[in-house]
Order: structure tokens, then sequence, then C-alpha cells
């Protein structure tokens, strides 16, 4: 993805990235329910979606991060489904491993790359946005996902939202402090906020006490996560809208 299109990675960018892990929590159980697609058409959907918005992406070279919020949701989504089918299938002590290889191999690819591309990704404070990156930022909403959900059945929904939420934010301090490592610290905090999500987004919408419930749930994470970009100014100064 051309650096142009890819925000910075400051406050903003943690909080949208946290709400679309809400957001992509509840959209994915929402795609999953009510189109029934399977987890062979119903990820093959949205991998051609993603792969449209990468086409398109291509072809423009304005300063619209639009594209690259727009690929974050998309594959949150698949995520959550692909997730949802394999712990059912794999024992899950196994699964979690797996993931964590994925994970670390992927992040690590990502973070070796040209000169010219590293001081560029350097200024963004995140990894060079190739292949790599997306399959490790596959690889972290899945881990996630599938974490997240044994976190919220060990130890309850609400709890464990408050407890990935704080061990988020612990994340994300080291993440601030140690420049020298921050690229693991990214992914190691990209992995708790989709964690995070997770159980959060399943107790919003699944709590009865709430009475929100899936779609509502889906309609208000998403439009936070909307209002977190549309409103949060990218770099100081009037709100900058995302341009399409």
């Amino acid at each position: 993805m051309q650096i142009a299109h890819i925000p910075k990675v400051n406050a903003r960018y943690w909080s949208a990235i946290t709400f679309a892990s809400l957001f992509g929590t509840n959209m994915g159980d929402l795609y999953s329910h009510e189109l029934k697609f399977g987890i062979l058409l119903g990820t093959s959907l949205l991998a051609l979606l993603a792969a449209g918005v990468f086409v398109v992406e291509r072809r423009d070279h304005g300063p619209r991060e639009v594209f690259y919020w727009l690929v974050i949701i998309i594959i949150r989504t698949g995520a959550t489904n692909i997730a949802d089918y394999f712990k059912k299938i794999i024992y899950w002590p196994l699964f979690a491993a797996i993931l964590t290889a994925l994970l670390a191999g992927f992040a690590w690819l990502s973070s070796r790359s040209d000169a010219k591309r590293e001081t560029e990704s350097e200024a963004r404070g995140m990894p060079a946005t190739g292949t790599a990156y997306w399959l490790a930022m596959l690889s972290a909403g899945v881990f996630g996902t599938f974490i997240g959900d044994v976190c919220s059945k060990l130890i309850g929904k609400g709890f464990a939202s408050l407890s990935l939420g704080a061990l988020l934010i612990v994340a994300l301090v080291a993440w601030r402090r140690d420049s020298g490592n921050r690229f693991w610290f990214y992914w190691i905090a990209l992995a708790v906020a989709r964690t995070a999500g997770t159980a959060m987004g399943d107790w919003l919408a699944e709590t009865p006490s709430l009475g929100i419930g899936l779609p509502l749930s889906t309609l208000i994470t998403g439009s936070i996560f909307v209002l977190i970009l549309l409103l949060w100014p990218r770099r100081g100064g009037a709100p900058v809208p995302i341009r399409v």
C-alpha cells in the first residue's frame, strides 16, 4: 500500500484500531450469522473485496487513508469467521501455537524492507505495508478472536473486557517507550487490541442486561470507529475528513 494512504501511528490510530476490532468482531458475527455463506464462500468474497480495494488504491495517488481502514475492517471481519471455524476443529493449545508462530513470522518479514521503504515506514510508525504486513494483520485478527473468546469463556466477557483493556494500555505504554523495538511492540499491542476488541464486542452484543443485540452493537461500534477517523485531527488543527 502506498505511503500516502497510510495513517500515522499515534493515539488516534490506536483508538481507531481498537474500535475497528470491536466493529470487526460484530461485523464478522453479523456477516456469518445473517448471510450464512460458509467459511469458504464467505472468506473468498471478503478476499475479493479486499483485492478490489488494493486495485483501486494502486491507481489513486492522493493522500487518502480510507483504503487502509477499509482493508483493516475487511480483514478483521474475515478473521472473526476464520477463527470461529477453526477453533471448532483444532485442539485449542495447538491452534494458539500456530497462530502465534504465524503472527511472529509475518511480523518479522514485514519489518524487512529496502532502505527507502524502511525510512518511509518509520516516519509513519509501522512496518512497510506489503504482503507480509497484511498477512500479519490477518494473523493478529484470527489470534485476537480466538484468544478473546477463550478469555471470555474462562473469566466472563465483562471481566475479560476490563482485563484485556488494561493489558492494552500496558502494551501501548511499552510501544511508546521502547523505540528500539517499536515494530515488535506495535504487533504486540495490535494483537492485544484485537483480543480486547473481541471480548468487548461480544460483551456489548451479547450481554442480556444491556439488551442491545448484534445488529445495534454493530451500528454503535461502526459509528464510533468512523467518527474517530472523521473528527479526530490527523496531525493537529481542524478535523480532516477521510476523502474518497
